[in-house]
C-alpha cells in the first residue's frame, strides 16, 4: 500500500477502533488517525453502570490502553469534536477550527441519547448516560442523590435503574411507549419488564406521560398527566439512540438518520465510508437502508470497513446476533428486516 495515505477515523468505539486496527495490520506505513470528542481512550459503554456502581474501574473500563495506540503507530485525538467535513478538499474541520487532511475517511461516530419533540422544553432537567464524559459529569450527583426519576426505559435505562437500586437509591420509571425506538414495546415485553422491576424495588409507571418538570433550586418537581407527583433529585431520560450524524450533514453526504452506505459501507462520496451505528446499510432482500446496533456488528463493520478501503471487496452480511434477551424475552436488536428466529444467537 502507499505511505502518502491517511486514513482519518471518526469515532473511538467497536467500529473506529476494529477498522484501525485491521488497517494497521494490512497498511504498516500509512498514516493512522482517530478522532474522538471523549476524553479516553477505547472503552466498553456497556460498562457504564457497572462502572457507576463501583464494580468496575476506569482500568478495567478500558479496552485499548494508550500503550496500544503507540506500538501500533495510531494517532489518537482525544476530547476533539468534529465540527464539519470539506469533502472536496478532503479536509476534517474540528471544532477550534483545526483542518485534519485526510485520503481516505472513516466516519464511526456511533450515536447520542434520543431527545423527544415532546421533552425539548425540559431538555436542561434531563440528564443522559450514553458516554463515558456524560457519566464522569453525573457520577459524584449520582453518588449524592437519594430520589431519581427514570423517563422513557430502553435496554441502558433498565440497567441503569438496577444499578441505582443495587445502590440504595429511590427510583420511579415511567415507562414510555416508544422508549424502545428502534425497537416496539409489546405487552410481551412490558407486562415482562414491569413485575421483574416491582420486585427490584422499583415504582413502575404505566399509561401515563410527562405534564410537567419543575427545576427548583436543588431538585425537580416531576407531574404526570395522572397525577403523579414527584420530588427528586435528577431527572433521566432513557430512550433509544439517534446517530451522531450533525457534523456530516451539508457536505455531500446522502444521510437520511444515519449515513447511508452500500454493502461495502461506502458512501456516495469517494473515499468516505460509514460503519457502526452511525451508518443505514443498504439491504438488497428489503431494497431499503437499515441500521444494526450492537458491539459485535460494530466490530464486522469496522473490519468490512477497512479491508474495502484497502482495496477489497467485501459485501456486509446482515447481523449475526439479531436479539438480545432481557428478562427472558428476545428483543430484535437489529433493524435488518429479514429475522428469521432467535437459534441463530
Amino acid at each position: 500500500m502507499s505511505n502518502n495515505d491517511h486514513y482519518v477515523i471518526i469515532g473511538n468505539g467497536p467500529a473506529g477502533n476494529n477498522a484501525a486496527a485491521t488497517l494497521r495490520e494490512n497498511d504498516t506505513d500509512a498514516k493512522i488517525t482517530i478522532i474522538s470528542d471523549e476524553n479516553i481512550t477505547f472503552y466498553s459503554k456497556p460498562g457504564l453502570t457497572r462502572y457507576l456502581a463501583g464494580d468496575l474501574t476506569v482500568e478495567g473500563l478500558t479496552v485499548k490502553t494508550l500503550s496500544f495506540y503507540r506500538e501500533k503507530n495510531i494517532r489518537l485525538r482525544l476530547g476533539q469534536t468534529v465540527d464539519r467535513i470539506d469533502s472536496e478538499n478532503k479536509i476534517v474541520f474540528l471544532n477550534h477550527m483545526e483542518q485534519v487532511h485526510y485520503t481516505k475517511l472513516v466516519i464511526a461516530a456511533g450515536s447520542r441519547a434520543r431527545l423527544l419533540p415532546s421533552m425539548q422544553s425540559y431538555a436542561n432537567c434531563l440528564k443522559h448516560i450514553t458516554s463515558y464524559n456524560q457519566v464522569m459529569e453525573f457520577k459524584e450527583q449520582i453518588q449524592a442523590a437519594t430520589e431519581f426519576f427514570i423517563f422513557g426505559g430502553d435496554l441502558v435505562g433498565f440497567k441503569f435503574i438496577r444499578m441505582l437500586r443495587k445502590l440504595g437509591k429511590q427510583v420511579t420509571l415511567l415507562i414510555y411507549p416508544n422508549a424502545f425506538w428502534p425497537f416496539n414495546l409489546t405487552d410481551e415485553i412490558l407486562n415482562t419488564i414491569v413485575p421483574s422491576l416491582n420486585r427490584e424495588g422499583a415504582i413502575v409507571l404505566v399509561n401515563d406521560d410527562i405534564r410537567q418538570i419543575e427545576k427548583k433550586e436543588h431538585t425537580y418537581l416531576v407531574k404526570t398527566v395522572k397525577g403523579v407527583e414527584k420530588q427528586v433529585d435528577m431527572v433521566f431520560s432513557f430512550n433509544g439512540l439517534v446517530p451522531s450524524v450533525d457534523f456530516a450533514r451539508g457536505c455531500g453526504l446522502d444521510i437520511d438518520y444515519g449515513i447511508l452506505v452500500n454493502e461495502t459501507m461506502q458512501t456516495n462520496l469517494a473515499d468516505i465510508y460509514a460503519c457502526g451505528s452511525c451508518a443505514q446499510i443498504y439491504n438488497p432482500k428489503i431494497n431499503s437502508y437499515t441500521t444494526s446496533i450492537g458491539w459485535p456488528n460494530a466490530v464486522v463493520q469496522g473490519e468490512v470497513t477497512a479491508m474495502n478501503l484497502l482495496g477489497d471487496h467485501r459485501v456486509i452480511a446482515p447481523a449475526g446476533r439479531k436479539y438480545f434477551d432481557l428478562e427472558g424475552v428476545k428483543i430484535k436488536t437489529t433493524w435488518w428486516e429479514d429475522v428469521e428466529d432467535a437459534s441463530s444467537i
